[in-house]
Protein backbone atom coordinates (compact mmCIF):
# COMPACT_ATOMS: atom_id res chain seq x y z
CA UNK A 1 0.00 0.00 0.00
CA UNK A 2 1.26 3.42 -0.91
CA UNK A 3 1.93 5.59 2.11
CA UNK A 4 0.11 8.89 1.94
CA UNK A 5 0.56 12.12 3.86
CA UNK A 6 -1.90 14.81 4.78
CA UNK A 7 -1.00 18.22 3.41
CA UNK A 8 1.44 19.91 5.78
CA UNK A 9 2.34 23.55 6.25
CA UNK A 10 5.92 24.77 6.05
CA UNK A 11 5.93 24.98 9.84
CA UNK A 12 4.89 21.31 10.04
CA UNK A 13 7.56 20.28 7.55
CA UNK A 14 10.22 22.26 9.43
CA UNK A 15 9.41 20.28 12.58
CA UNK A 16 9.43 16.97 10.70
CA UNK A 17 12.88 17.44 9.16
CA UNK A 18 14.39 19.52 12.01
CA UNK A 19 15.33 22.39 9.70
CA UNK A 20 14.20 25.93 10.47
CA UNK A 21 11.37 27.50 8.56
CA UNK A 22 13.73 30.34 7.64
CA UNK A 23 16.05 27.89 5.87
CA UNK A 24 13.08 26.35 4.03
CA UNK A 25 12.05 29.85 2.90
CA UNK A 26 15.57 30.41 1.58
CA UNK A 27 15.40 27.21 -0.48
CA UNK A 28 11.94 28.06 -1.83
CA UNK A 29 12.87 31.62 -2.71
CA UNK A 30 16.43 30.81 -3.77
CA UNK A 31 17.81 33.42 -1.38
CA UNK A 32 20.62 33.34 1.12
CA UNK A 33 23.29 30.70 1.63
CA UNK A 34 22.22 27.10 2.13
CA UNK A 35 24.44 24.02 1.80
CA UNK A 36 23.70 21.66 -1.06
CA UNK A 37 22.93 18.84 1.37
CA UNK A 38 20.42 20.96 3.29
CA UNK A 39 18.87 22.24 0.07
CA UNK A 40 18.36 18.68 -1.17
CA UNK A 41 16.90 17.59 2.17
CA UNK A 42 14.36 20.43 1.99
CA UNK A 43 13.44 19.71 -1.64
CA UNK A 44 13.01 16.01 -0.90
CA UNK A 45 10.74 16.80 2.05
CA UNK A 46 8.64 19.23 0.02
CA UNK A 47 8.15 16.53 -2.60
CA UNK A 48 7.51 13.78 -0.04
CA UNK A 49 4.82 15.77 1.73
CA UNK A 50 3.24 17.05 -1.51
CA UNK A 51 3.84 20.63 -0.54
CA UNK A 52 2.19 23.12 -2.90
CA UNK A 53 3.50 26.65 -2.34
CA UNK A 54 1.13 29.55 -2.10
CA UNK A 55 2.51 31.35 -5.11
CA UNK A 56 0.61 34.51 -4.36
CA UNK A 57 2.07 34.76 -0.87
CA UNK A 58 5.47 33.72 -2.18
CA UNK A 59 5.45 36.41 -4.84
CA UNK A 60 4.35 38.98 -2.31
CA UNK A 61 7.19 37.96 -0.02
CA UNK A 62 9.64 38.32 -2.87
CA UNK A 63 8.40 41.63 -4.24
CA UNK A 64 6.69 43.59 -1.49
CA UNK A 65 7.78 45.17 1.76
CA UNK A 66 5.72 44.56 4.89
CA UNK A 67 6.19 47.51 7.22
CA UNK A 68 5.49 47.54 10.95
CA UNK A 69 5.43 50.74 12.95
CA UNK A 70 6.94 49.93 16.35
CA UNK A 71 5.97 52.66 18.83
CA UNK A 72 8.10 52.32 21.95
CA UNK A 73 9.46 54.30 24.90
CA UNK A 74 12.57 54.34 27.04
CA UNK A 75 12.76 54.97 30.76
CA UNK A 76 15.78 55.96 32.87
CA UNK A 77 14.28 53.85 35.68
CA UNK A 78 14.43 50.70 33.53
CA UNK A 79 17.22 51.46 31.09
CA UNK A 80 17.57 47.77 30.21
CA UNK A 81 14.05 47.63 28.74
CA UNK A 82 14.52 49.41 25.40
CA UNK A 83 17.76 47.62 24.34
CA UNK A 84 16.25 44.20 24.98
CA UNK A 85 13.13 45.12 23.00
CA UNK A 86 15.44 46.18 20.17
CA UNK A 87 17.08 42.74 20.26
CA UNK A 88 13.69 41.15 19.62
CA UNK A 89 13.12 43.42 16.65
CA UNK A 90 16.53 42.51 15.23
CA UNK A 91 15.70 38.82 15.67
CA UNK A 92 12.50 39.26 13.66
CA UNK A 93 14.35 41.15 10.92
CA UNK A 94 16.95 38.40 10.77
CA UNK A 95 14.25 35.79 10.24
CA UNK A 96 11.83 37.67 8.00
CA UNK A 97 13.88 40.46 6.45
CA UNK A 98 14.58 38.47 3.29
CA UNK A 99 10.84 38.11 2.84
CA UNK A 100 10.00 41.79 3.01
CA UNK A 101 9.69 42.65 6.69
CA UNK A 102 10.65 46.18 7.67
CA UNK A 103 10.27 47.64 11.16
CA UNK A 104 10.21 51.39 11.60
CA UNK A 105 11.10 51.81 15.26
CA UNK A 106 10.09 55.00 17.08
CA UNK A 107 11.30 55.49 20.67
CA UNK A 108 10.16 58.37 22.88
CA UNK A 109 11.17 59.26 26.45
CA UNK A 110 8.70 57.80 28.94
CA UNK A 111 7.89 61.25 30.34
CA UNK A 112 6.93 62.54 26.89
CA UNK A 113 3.88 60.41 25.96
CA UNK A 114 2.74 63.10 23.52
CA UNK A 115 5.86 62.34 21.49
CA UNK A 116 4.52 58.82 21.06
CA UNK A 117 1.31 60.25 19.63
CA UNK A 118 3.35 62.35 17.21
CA UNK A 119 5.42 59.30 16.24
CA UNK A 120 2.23 57.33 15.65
CA UNK A 121 0.76 60.11 13.53
CA UNK A 122 3.96 60.33 11.50
CA UNK A 123 4.00 56.58 10.89
CA UNK A 124 0.32 56.55 9.89
CA UNK A 125 0.78 59.46 7.49
CA UNK A 126 3.68 57.59 5.88
CA UNK A 127 1.27 54.79 5.00
CA UNK A 128 1.92 52.31 7.82
CA UNK A 129 -1.18 50.41 8.92
CA UNK A 130 0.28 47.71 11.17
CA UNK A 131 1.61 48.65 14.59
CA UNK A 132 3.23 47.32 17.74
CA UNK A 133 2.58 49.85 20.51
CA UNK A 134 4.10 49.95 23.98
CA UNK A 135 2.31 52.94 25.45
CA UNK A 136 4.17 55.21 27.86
CA UNK A 137 0.77 56.52 28.99
CA UNK A 138 -2.09 54.14 28.10
CA UNK A 139 -4.68 56.78 28.98
CA UNK A 140 -3.25 59.30 26.51
CA UNK A 141 -2.95 56.57 23.87
CA UNK A 142 -6.60 55.54 24.28
CA UNK A 143 -8.19 57.84 21.69
CA UNK A 144 -5.46 57.14 19.15
CA UNK A 145 -6.01 53.40 19.52
CA UNK A 146 -9.72 53.79 18.80
CA UNK A 147 -8.95 55.87 15.71
CA UNK A 148 -6.52 53.20 14.47
CA UNK A 149 -9.26 50.59 14.79
CA UNK A 150 -11.68 52.81 12.88
CA UNK A 151 -9.06 53.20 10.14
CA UNK A 152 -8.77 49.41 9.81
CA UNK A 153 -5.27 49.18 11.28
CA UNK A 154 -3.88 46.09 12.96
CA UNK A 155 -2.33 46.74 16.37
CA UNK A 156 -0.59 44.61 18.98
CA UNK A 157 -0.16 46.08 22.46
CA UNK A 158 3.21 45.23 23.97
CA UNK A 159 4.05 45.15 27.68
CA UNK A 160 1.45 47.78 28.66
CA UNK A 161 -2.13 46.54 28.31
CA UNK A 162 -5.01 48.97 27.93
CA UNK A 163 -7.90 47.31 29.80
CA UNK A 164 -10.71 49.26 28.12
CA UNK A 165 -9.38 48.51 24.61
CA UNK A 166 -10.45 44.84 24.32
CA UNK A 167 -10.20 44.57 20.54
CA UNK A 168 -6.37 44.52 20.32
CA UNK A 169 -4.22 41.53 21.31
CA UNK A 170 -1.75 42.00 24.16
CA UNK A 171 1.72 40.51 24.56
CA UNK A 172 3.33 40.77 27.97
CA UNK A 173 3.24 39.37 31.47
CA UNK A 174 0.34 38.52 33.75
CA UNK A 175 1.33 40.91 36.54
CA UNK A 176 -0.99 39.37 39.13
CA UNK A 177 0.52 35.91 38.60
CA UNK A 178 4.01 37.40 38.68
CA UNK A 179 3.25 38.78 42.14
CA UNK A 180 1.87 35.42 43.24
CA UNK A 181 4.99 33.63 42.06
CA UNK A 182 7.24 36.12 43.86
CA UNK A 183 5.28 35.52 47.09
CA UNK A 184 5.57 31.77 46.66
CA UNK A 185 9.36 32.03 46.42
CA UNK A 186 9.86 34.62 49.14
CA UNK A 187 7.37 33.13 51.58
CA UNK A 188 9.02 29.73 51.58
CA UNK A 189 12.34 31.35 52.54
CA UNK A 190 10.92 33.01 55.66
CA UNK A 191 10.94 31.92 59.30
CA UNK A 192 7.56 31.49 60.96
CA UNK A 193 7.60 34.98 62.46
CA UNK A 194 9.39 36.69 59.60
CA UNK A 195 8.56 40.16 58.33
CA UNK A 196 8.50 41.46 54.75
CA UNK A 197 9.17 45.01 53.66
CA UNK A 198 7.63 45.91 50.28
CA UNK A 199 9.20 48.80 48.38
CA UNK A 200 7.20 50.37 45.54
CA UNK A 201 8.25 52.86 42.88
CA UNK A 202 6.52 56.16 42.39
CA UNK A 203 3.38 55.27 40.47
CA UNK A 204 2.85 56.77 37.06
CA UNK A 205 0.35 56.34 34.25
CA UNK A 206 2.84 53.93 32.72
CA UNK A 207 3.43 51.55 35.62
CA UNK A 208 0.35 52.01 37.82
CA UNK A 209 -1.77 49.10 36.53
CA UNK A 210 1.12 46.64 36.37
CA UNK A 211 2.36 47.61 39.84
CA UNK A 212 -1.07 47.39 41.43
CA UNK A 213 -1.83 43.99 39.90
CA UNK A 214 1.58 42.65 40.90
CA UNK A 215 1.20 43.91 44.46
CA UNK A 216 -2.30 42.43 44.76
CA UNK A 217 -1.05 39.05 43.59
CA UNK A 218 1.83 39.16 46.06
CA UNK A 219 -0.32 40.16 49.04
CA UNK A 220 -3.09 37.67 48.26
CA UNK A 221 -0.61 34.81 48.04
CA UNK A 222 1.27 35.82 51.20
CA UNK A 223 -1.91 36.24 53.25
CA UNK A 224 -3.32 32.92 52.07
CA UNK A 225 -0.29 30.65 52.28
CA UNK A 226 2.06 32.42 54.70
CA UNK A 227 -0.20 34.11 57.27
CA UNK A 228 2.45 33.93 60.00
CA UNK A 229 4.78 36.19 58.00
CA UNK A 230 4.12 39.82 58.88
CA UNK A 231 3.76 42.39 56.08
CA UNK A 232 5.31 45.66 57.23
CA UNK A 233 3.75 48.99 56.17
CA UNK A 234 4.37 49.34 52.45
CA UNK A 235 6.79 52.10 51.45
CA UNK A 236 5.57 53.77 48.28
CA UNK A 237 6.45 56.64 45.94
CA UNK A 238 10.17 55.87 45.76
CA UNK A 239 11.04 57.89 42.69
CA UNK A 240 14.81 57.40 42.44
CA UNK A 241 17.81 55.53 43.82
CA UNK A 242 18.54 58.18 46.44
CA UNK A 243 15.08 57.77 47.94
CA UNK A 244 15.40 53.99 47.90
CA UNK A 245 18.75 54.22 49.70
CA UNK A 246 17.46 56.70 52.28
CA UNK A 247 14.28 54.80 53.14
CA UNK A 248 15.87 51.37 53.15
CA UNK A 249 18.70 52.49 55.45
CA UNK A 250 16.12 53.71 57.95
CA UNK A 251 13.95 50.59 57.59
CA UNK A 252 16.84 48.26 58.29
CA UNK A 253 17.35 49.97 61.66
CA UNK A 254 13.74 50.62 62.67
CA UNK A 255 11.86 47.62 61.26
CA UNK A 256 14.50 44.88 61.07
CA UNK A 257 12.81 43.02 58.18
CA UNK A 258 13.76 39.47 57.34
CA UNK A 259 12.80 39.95 53.68
CA UNK A 260 12.36 42.64 51.04
CA UNK A 261 10.09 42.51 48.02
CA UNK A 262 11.15 45.07 45.44
CA UNK A 263 8.76 46.81 43.07
CA UNK A 264 11.02 49.81 42.50
CA UNK A 265 13.03 47.89 39.85
CA UNK A 266 16.18 49.12 41.58
CA UNK A 267 17.50 45.84 42.88
CA UNK A 268 21.05 47.02 42.27
CA UNK A 269 20.55 49.96 44.65
CA UNK A 270 18.93 47.77 47.29
CA UNK A 271 21.77 45.25 47.01
CA UNK A 272 24.38 47.97 47.51
CA UNK A 273 22.60 49.16 50.65
CA UNK A 274 22.44 45.63 52.06
CA UNK A 275 26.16 45.20 51.43
CA UNK A 276 26.98 48.54 53.01
CA UNK A 277 24.89 47.80 56.10
CA UNK A 278 26.17 44.22 56.31
CA UNK A 279 22.62 42.83 55.99
CA UNK A 280 23.02 40.39 53.12
CA UNK A 281 21.25 37.82 55.32
CA UNK A 282 17.92 39.42 54.33
CA UNK A 283 15.89 37.60 51.67
CA UNK A 284 15.61 39.81 48.59
CA UNK A 285 13.21 39.07 45.72
CA UNK A 286 12.27 41.33 42.81
CA UNK A 287 11.20 41.53 39.19
CA UNK A 288 13.17 41.32 35.94
CA UNK A 289 16.74 40.38 35.11
CA UNK A 290 19.11 43.08 33.90
CA UNK A 291 22.90 43.41 33.71
CA UNK A 292 23.40 45.61 36.78
CA UNK A 293 22.00 42.98 39.15
CA UNK A 294 23.90 39.96 37.80
CA UNK A 295 26.78 40.25 40.36
CA UNK A 296 24.25 40.38 43.20
CA UNK A 297 22.49 37.27 41.96
CA UNK A 298 25.83 35.52 41.69
CA UNK A 299 26.78 36.31 45.30
CA UNK A 300 23.19 35.59 46.49
CA UNK A 301 22.49 39.08 47.82
CA UNK A 302 19.46 38.81 45.55
CA UNK A 303 17.81 35.47 46.22
CA UNK A 304 15.53 35.39 43.19
CA UNK A 305 14.01 37.44 40.41
CA UNK A 306 10.89 36.73 38.38
CA UNK A 307 11.99 36.74 34.75
CA UNK A 308 9.98 37.71 31.69
CA UNK A 309 11.61 37.34 28.29
CA UNK A 310 11.24 40.84 26.82
CA UNK A 311 13.18 39.92 23.68
CA UNK A 312 10.80 37.05 22.97
CA UNK A 313 7.83 39.38 23.46
CA UNK A 314 8.93 41.94 20.87
CA UNK A 315 9.98 39.18 18.46
CA UNK A 316 6.57 37.53 18.81
CA UNK A 317 4.77 40.82 18.14
CA UNK A 318 6.73 41.36 14.91
CA UNK A 319 6.38 37.77 13.72
CA UNK A 320 2.62 37.67 14.36
CA UNK A 321 2.12 40.85 12.37
CA UNK A 322 4.38 39.73 9.53
CA UNK A 323 2.62 36.40 9.12
CA UNK A 324 -0.74 38.16 9.23
CA UNK A 325 0.31 40.68 6.58
CA UNK A 326 2.10 38.26 4.28
CA UNK A 327 0.23 34.99 4.65
CA UNK A 328 -3.10 36.05 6.12
CA UNK A 329 -2.47 33.99 9.27
CA UNK A 330 -4.92 35.28 11.89
CA UNK A 331 -3.74 36.59 15.25
CA UNK A 332 -5.90 34.16 17.17
CA UNK A 333 -5.37 35.06 20.83
CA UNK A 334 -6.28 38.16 22.80
CA UNK A 335 -3.62 37.58 25.47
CA UNK A 336 -0.14 36.24 24.81
CA UNK A 337 1.31 35.95 28.31
CA UNK A 338 5.04 35.35 28.66
CA UNK A 339 6.18 32.33 30.62
CA UNK A 340 7.34 33.39 34.06
CA UNK A 341 10.61 31.90 35.28
CA UNK A 342 12.45 32.06 38.58
CA UNK A 343 16.10 33.04 38.22
CA UNK A 344 18.47 32.33 41.10
CA UNK A 345 22.20 31.95 41.49
CA UNK A 346 21.98 28.26 40.63
CA UNK A 347 20.40 28.70 37.20
CA UNK A 348 21.62 32.21 36.32
CA UNK A 349 24.05 30.89 33.71
CA UNK A 350 21.17 29.82 31.47
CA UNK A 351 19.95 33.41 31.19
CA UNK A 352 23.26 35.27 30.89
CA UNK A 353 23.62 35.09 27.10
CA UNK A 354 20.31 36.89 26.80
CA UNK A 355 21.07 39.57 29.32
CA UNK A 356 24.76 40.14 28.70
CA UNK A 357 24.02 41.03 25.09
CA UNK A 358 22.38 44.16 26.47
CA UNK A 359 25.57 45.26 28.28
Amino acid sequence: MKKTHSRLTLEDIAKEIHISRTTIYKVLNQKGTVSEQTRQTVLDALKRYDYVPNNNARNLALNKNYIIGFIDFESPDAAYFAPVIEQGIRQAIQEYGDHGLEVHHYTAPIHQPKQQLLDLKKAFQSGIRHFVISAADPAQMHTALIKLAEAGCTVILLSKDVPDIPFYPFIGVDAYKAGQLAAEVLGKMQPVNGSVQILVAEESSSNMTVTQNNLCGFLDQMNHFFPSVRILPIVRHLKDSCMVDEHLTRILIEEQPTAIYDLTYRLDTISRVLHRENRTDITLVGMDLFPAIVPYLKDRTINAVIFQDLQAQSYLACSLLFEYMCYGKPISQKKYYSKLEIVMSGNLEYFLNFEESAL
